[in-house]
């Protein structure tokens, strides 16, 4: 659960940097250079442990996950794009629901009926927050949907995947599938002079970005991969409220405050 808990505010803090990121740089731009600065750590950490290489079972499974995980990461930049951003973080709050049901279904890991009620609170609580209801014909909404379902199913295939390789590996196999990916769907090209000016903020984002992956794939080994996928979203939604607040001087309503609660109690009950 430790594990669970520091990569969800891990999370949150690479969201941080990435808000403050976006008043300057385009998305498609952040995530390429994000995939280009974490890359180096995971393959450090990976010669580190000795540099070994997976089974043969394990290509197929990381294959699917890094396309998954290239999929989502598309499909997102796209949705925020065309979209609003309250709906597109609601949707996002469906990954621990998929993630949830695949692991049960394929990985025979069933949750408690607590933290199935907690799960549904997060969702619930993550519409409510934003103050969206769900309209098949908003913009951005199926590109949003199709997020969640890959991040959502590509977190449970990661774990199928760890059996047979180790962890830093995984992560720089994932990576370099999703930049690639993305670099060349999104026809991005990255120069200095793009990222010299916020170079503090992107080693920082680097940083975050490389705890977060390495502590879910921790998390997940040890847990329901739904449950860290809640944490991740309850977390990630809450506490990007709060820094709007604090940091951003944004205005919480009433209800949004309540929704804040509701989600937190969620969280809590996630936790039993």
């Amino acid at each position: 659960m430790l594990f669970a808990m520091l990569s969800a505010l891990s999370w949150a803090g690479f969201d941080f940097c990435r808000k403050k990121l976006a008043a300057y740089y385009r998305a498609p731009l952040m995530s390429v250079v994000f995939s280009l600065s974490v890359l180096p750590v995971f393959l450090v950490l990976w010669l580190y442990a000795g540099a070994q290489l997976p089974t043969v079972e394990y290509f197929l499974p990381a294959s699917v996950s890094g396309l998954l995980a290239a999929v989502a990461s598309v499909s997102f930049i796209r949705a925020l794009a065309i979209g609003k951003i309250a709906i597109v973080l609601s949707m996002l709050s469906f990954t621990p629901v998929c993630s949830a049901l695949l692991a049960w279904l394929w990985l025979n890991e069933p949750l408690t009926s607590a933290q199935v009620l907690g799960i549904v609170g997060i969702v619930g609580g993550s519409f409510w927050l934003m103050g969206t209801r769900f309209k098949a014909t908003e913009s951005g909404i199926w590109h949003a949907l199709l997020t969640s379902l890959c991040w959502g199913f590509s977190i449970v295939i990661d774990k199928y995947a760890l059996q047979y390789g180790d962890k830093a590996f995984h992560a720089t196999y994932i990576t370099v599938i999703v930049l690639s990916a993305t670099a060349l769907v999104l026809g991005v090209r990255v120069k200095a002079a793009d990222i010299q000016k916020h170079v503090g903020w992107w080693g920082l984002s680097a940083l975050v970005f490389s705890s977060a992956v390495i502590l879910q794939l921790v998390a997940i080994e040890l847990m329901q991969p739904g449950i860290v996928e809640g944490l991740k979203r309850s977390v990630g939604i809450t506490s990007a409220m709060l820094l709007g607040a604090w940091v951003f001087k944004e205005q919480l309503t009433i209800k949004q405050s309540v929704a804040i609660i509701f989600m937190l109690l969620s969280t809590l009950i996630l936790l039993l």
